[in-house]
């Protein structure tokens, strides 16, 4: 490996050391939504007839959560929880106030400062202890056949398409009767498709982990001890984000974009520079033209970029982003062996400090440093509007 390279790799495996979580994080959130799994199935429970389930989906899901930018700040804790009804049976509202009464019990139960919260398609928990959650739980039934095997004719793989879900959200029109017509979702199915693009590079470190005894077996390790080159990348960029949009996080670009493009554009590279600088190369030729810009891989007719064209501010913030992170990646080899002015750009550009013990690694790296001109990469700027406003989940 060039010694310019091997340089680079450490200092962002230094920068995603930085931003992961501890392991017991990971494991307070499996503690939290089995918790409310195990309230739903009590005998008194009106969802436990229905065999209700309750799984993550998100950051939490895919290995790639990343410490909040303020220690004041929430980690996001996105839940799904399915119980075995039809669409042709029930409306959306009853599915979902028959789990917000549980949800609230459960608060209620459990001793929360807050009540259960209702957003338009979930409904939002608040933790307040040793680790601030606020834990988003997103009713849904199962598709119907009929939907999925359409999803399949488009080209979604069978065993990915048969976890679609129907949610519920109540700005729709048709919430409070009878209709077919309901918001579709596949949070299981994309966590798998993710994870199958993981797999062929976590196998050893899977295999590591159960031979030291970690895991019982292959199937237990959870994709957050997979850390791949991919999900460092996608910590990476969703901080560079964070930094980016601290004063205006609601035009940030969505984290399910960057991770859908971020997977689309790794070509299986083994160093993290290298893969972070061709993935984001990559990301533009994943953005279509027309709609959908950037179709759901588990509906192809779904858009995540769907806000782009409600206001076209959040496609040039999208663009703005992109120029900013691909000039500041390009703008990294400029620094090697100027620790002072490394500390200062991790801390600028990725609203972290590198430590002391990580700065005197990176010094002892660079004993012989090659002379270097350094340049300053260009500050975008950030479409925002009059009045920002929030989408609600």
């Amino acid at each position: 490996m060039h010694m310019d390279a091997e340089y680079l790799n450490r200092l962002l495996d230094f920068l995603v050391e930085l931003l992961d979580i501890p392991p017991s994080f990971y494991q307070k959130a499996a503690d939290r939504y089995r918790s409310l799994g195990e309230w739903l199935h009590r005998k008194e429970s009106k969802a436990a007839d229905l065999s209700p389930e309750v799984y993550l989906q998100g950051s939490f899901r895919y290995g790639t959560v990343i410490r909040p930018l303020l220690a004041r700040e929430e980690y996001d804790l996105d839940l799904v929880c399915q119980i075995v009804l039809t669409k042709s049976a029930v409306t959306q509202k009853y599915v979902k106030h028959l789990l917000g009464d549980e949800i609230k019990g459960y608060a209620e139960a459990h001793s929360f400062n807050e009540p259960a919260d209702e957003k338009p398609r979930c409904w939002r928990l608040n933790y307040a202890d040793d680790v601030s959650f606020h834990m988003d739980i997103l009713p849904c039934v199962p598709e119907d056949l009929a939907f999925i095997q359409q999803l399949a004719l488009l080209g979604t793989p069978p065993e990915l398409a048969d976890h679609a879900v129907a949610i519920t959200d109540k700005r729709r029109r048709n919430y409070p009767v009878i209709n077919p017509d309901w918001p579709s979702s596949n949070p299981r199915g994309f966590a798998k498709w993710f994870e199958s693009k993981l797999l062929p590079y976590a196998r050893q470190k899977i295999a590591s982990l159960v031979v030291n005894r970690v895991y019982a077996s292959i199937d237990k390790v959870p994709p957050y001890e997979w850390k791949t080159i991919l999900q460092r990348c996608i910590q990476i960029l969703k901080r560079h984000r964070d930094v980016m949009f601290k004063d205006s996080p609601e035009w940030k670009p969505l984290s399910m974009i960057i991770t859908t493009l971020a997977t689309h554009s790794y070509n299986g590279e083994s160093e993290l520079y290298e893969a972070l600088t061709n993935i984001v190369e990559r990301m533009p030729n994943f953005v279509r033209s027309t709609q959908p810009r950037i179709p759901n891989p588990l509906n192809p007719r779904e858009d995540f970029a769907d806000r782009w064209a409600a206001d076209q501010r959040f496609e040039q913030n999208f663009w703005a982003w992109h120029r900013q992170v691909q000039a500041d990646i390009a703008n990294l080899p400029e620094l090697i062996g100027r620790v002072p002015e490394i500390v200062r750009n991790v801390r600028q550009k990725f609203g972290a400090d590198l430590t002391g013990e990580m700065q005197r690694n990176l010094k002892v790296a660079s004993a012989v440093p090659t002379p270097r001109i350094i340049t300053s990469a260009p500050a975008i700027h950030i479409a925002t509007p009059p009045k920002p406003w929030r989408r609600n989940a």
